[in-house]
């Protein structure tokens, strides 16, 4: 698709069009929306205060990392928030400006949209690669829709990768392809197992090769992955599950991308998950406090991080929202108040891990029945 913005409130400043899809690489089906931009439509700094809120610029403001680096990730951003906010348009009548739209990595340093917009029903699920100066993203707002996107350039040679990224059998597939496929093929299956990394959450952390490649047509670009080892100790649920992911050459990239309909709730997270993130969340919230130590899963919230009746709130608001699901909160509260105890994070984490996808009945933390 090919989509025209308003880059932030400023009158007359035009994006670039956003190329369209490359055929095949994404259904046009489906609540969806794809955006790549290839260059900046105006200096950078400029379009950082245009399109960042105060958090994001200031962490890209403090990136420390090569022109390049801080480059790719500004517009990678762009090419996000201009997906979601096609998104929301098109099949919402919403216009939240490019600020209003947050993106924020989760524990696993994966995209999560945020902003004052959303909703225990709207929350987009998001992509985004770069590569070589171009910028592409993915958004998905169905419910338990789950999205992951990559490219790679072909002009950048890379030597020997494929003994490191892919199994035996992999490399018996390519070694299959006509010769002057190969190359093509081998990004082709490095860039599928990225977007199933993504798409899941939790990038290649669990190995290359738990991401095994079960099959590949030459004719559809299709792609066929199965999780195996690590991958399948992180997501048992879905072992035996063959993913589909479609692949596409468009000059000299290539691009993956797989949209995965897990159900109408997302996977269960475990309870070690449950954990970073609280570890995550609670990092933020006392980032500027006066705190000696690391914030670690021993850490109490009031005696130790100093935490008052209202913090508190706060963060089991947070938690109800990140996991749309209510869990008596208010009962928890009134509980350690009475006992006049405290609450490490650990047992905040196992309160979590208990009521999580209980059925819902109660406000966490008003006590009101829903």
């Amino acid at each position: 698709m090919s989509v025209g913005n308003i880059v932030g409130n400023s009158p007359g400043t035009q994006a670039p069009l956003f190329e369209g899809c490359p055929p095949g690489l994404v259904p046009r089906s489906g609540r969806t929306a794809y955006c790549r931009v290839d260059a900046f439509p105006c200096e950078p700094a400029a379009l950082a205060d245009r399109i960042l809120n105060p958090l994001e610029r200031e962490h890209w403001t403090r990136m420390r990392a090569v022109d390049k680096r801080r480059q790719e990730w500004l517009l990678g951003r762009y090419a996000a928030k201009s997906a979601v906010r096609l998104l929301l348009e098109r099949d919402l009548g919403m216009q939240p400006s490019f600020p209003e739209i947050g993106i924020v990595p989760d524990p696993y340093g994966c995209p999560r949209v945020e902003g004052a917009w959303i909703a225990a029903d709207l929350q987009p699920s998001l992509s985004i690669a770069h590569s070589q100066g171009t910028a592409v993203a993915l958004a998905a707002l169905d419910p338990g829709v789950l999205v992951g996107i990559d490219l790679e350039s072909l002009n950048h040679r890379r030597e020997n990768y494929e003994a490191v990224a892919f199994s035996p059998d992999e490399r018996s597939m390519l070694a299959g392809l006509p010769y002057e496929l190969r190359q093509e093929w081998a990004l082709r299956m490095w860039c599928a197992k990225e977007s199933v990394g993504k798409a899941l959450g939790r990038g290649l952390s669990a190995g290359l090769l738990a991401f095994h490649i079960t099959g590949i047509e030459s004719a559809s670009g299709k792609v066929e992955l199965e999780l195996r080892e690590g991958a399948i100790e992180q997501f048992p649920r879905l072992r035996g599950k063959s993913f589909t992911i479609s692949t596409v050459r468009e000059s000299s990239f290539v691009f993956s991308a797989m949209i995965y309909q897990q159900g109408v709730a997302r996977m269960r997270p475990s309870r070690q998950e449950i954990l970073d993130y609280l570890l995550h969340k609670m990092g933020e919230l006392t980032q500027d406090w006066d705190y000696p130590d690391p914030v670690s899963a021993e850490s109490r919230l009031f005696t130790e991080l100093g935490f008052e009746s209202l913090d508190a709130v706060v963060l089991c608001t947070a938690i109800q929202e990140h996991y749309h699901t209510a869990m008596p909160f208010a009962e928890l509260l009134a509980e350690i108040g009475q006992q006049q105890r405290d609450l490490s994070i650990n047992e905040l984490a196992d309160f979590v891990d208990t009521h999580l996808g209980a059925p819902a009945g109660v406000d966490s933390v008003s006590g009101r029945i829903q």
